[in-house]
């Protein structure tokens, strides 16, 4: 499936379950939904529909979504179906709706992701035939080419002894230069995981080969290029067994919540690189997720599926800092409100969430700007 098509369907279904969140909160405790729209209102809407009392728009900057409610930035006429004259819980159960949404969405992707590739257990380190920065695997005309070696073959053993390290695997192979060595060969059938590899087909094997003595400069005696890489190891689940299926749940949950703390080091990281007035590293934005989705979509749809969970984490956590514009900048007016007793004013509110809004939409070009010079280094 085209790259720009998987994109599109990640961001759709993220942004859509969020707003989704709010519309059905609101429904739910009677506050009428003027519009459900996928997209930034900045122009016209370029496809929208009525249903009820709901219209539901799509607008041509896709990169967000917004659910319209009655009253929600000034006291309205039919104050029971308005937003403004609700108490502050009702207003903070709908807000954060979208937050809890996304990650709903999260848990029930890596609950998907594990009752399919199994329960995760461990991970361990492998040495594993990877290639250099030119592409290469395997050097033409080498002993492992001969062996019929092949990209992600593991080595498991060389002459029986249980191989950790690819030093520790370069050094016995090597030692065993002009003579027949025996190397345990795992091939595997690899799906790339943000844990690690889950190894889909696997199947071992003995294979014989004579390391050079001699070997071409700036090549190894066996002529191959090891990486240790690590593999997830899993309890694959059958359908009889009810204890592996909630296996997978727990670790669903897990997962989530070490992903939400992952995202929030992150965070802080990025603070701390602002605050000594760094470059901060490992902002990316829709090129770079566009870039990230590119490289994940080649993996299969499995692949595709944790990268959901985790960008919905990464959309749960942002939404709920406490910046004007953001479901976390509208819980603090709520929590402001509770402390002083008394509302901020609609103007002034308004006014701070469009300051916001702005930021976002400045922050957000600043980002994409940097990763389009970056992708044309």
């Amino acid at each position: 499936m085209p790259t720009g098509v998987v994109f599109f369907a990640v961001l759709s279904v993220l942004v859509l379950v969020h707003e989704l969140g709010h519309f059905l909160a609101a429904r739910f405790l009677g506050i009428k939904v003027e519009e459900f729209a996928f997209g930034l209102p900045f122009t016209k809407a370029i496809f929208k529909f009525k249903r009820g009392e709901t219209q539901y728009s799509i607008y041509p900057l896709l990169f967000g979504g917004f659910v319209k409610l009655y009253g929600e930035e000034s006291q309205a006429e039919d104050k029971k179906r308005s937003f403004w004259n609700r108490g502050r819980k009702q207003r903070m159960i709908v807000i954060a709706a979208g937050v809890i949404m996304n990650l709903v969405l999260a848990m029930a992707a890596f609950v998907g992701l594990y009752a399919y590739v199994g329960v995760p257990i461990r991970v361990d380190e492998r040495v594993t035939l990877s290639k250099d920065k030119n592409g290469m695997v395997i050097d033409p005309g080498s002993p492992a080419e001969k062996a019929d070696l092949r990209e992600n073959d593991q080595i498991l053993e060389v002459e029986g002894k249980v191989i950790e390290s690819e030093k520790e695997a370069s050094s016995l192979i090597k030692s065993w230069a002009g003579v027949g060595v025996n190397l345990k060969i795992r091939r595997v059938e690899p799906v790339y995981l943000f844990e690690g590899i889950w190894e889909k087909q696997a199947r071992e094997f003995v294979v014989t080969v004579v390391p050079r003595e001699n070997p071409p400069e700036g090549q190894g005696a066996l002529g191959v290029r090891l990486s240790l890489y690590p593999y997830l190891i899993t309890e694959k689940c059958v359908m009889s067994d009810v204890s592996c299926h909630f296996g997978a749940v727990t670790a669903g949950f897990k997962s989530t919540g070490v992903w939400v703390g992952k995202v929030f080091d992150g965070l802080r990281a990025i603070g701390k690189s602002l605050a000594a007035g760094q470059k901060p590293e490992g902002v990316s934005g829709p090129v770079g997720i566009y870039e990230l989705t590119d490289v994940v979509a080649q993996g299969g749809f499995w692949p595709v599926l944790e990268l959901v969970a985790i960008l919905s984490v990464n959309l749960a956590v942002f939404n709920i800092l406490p910046i004007p514009a953001l479901d976390g900048g509208r819980m603090l007016f709520i929590w402001i409100e509770w402390v002083r007793r008394k509302r901020m004013d609609a103007k002034l509110e308004q006014k701070i969430n469009s300051w916001g809004m702005a930021f976002l939409i400045g922050l957000l070009i600043l980002i994409t700007l940097q990763d389009v010079i970056r992708v044309g280094k």
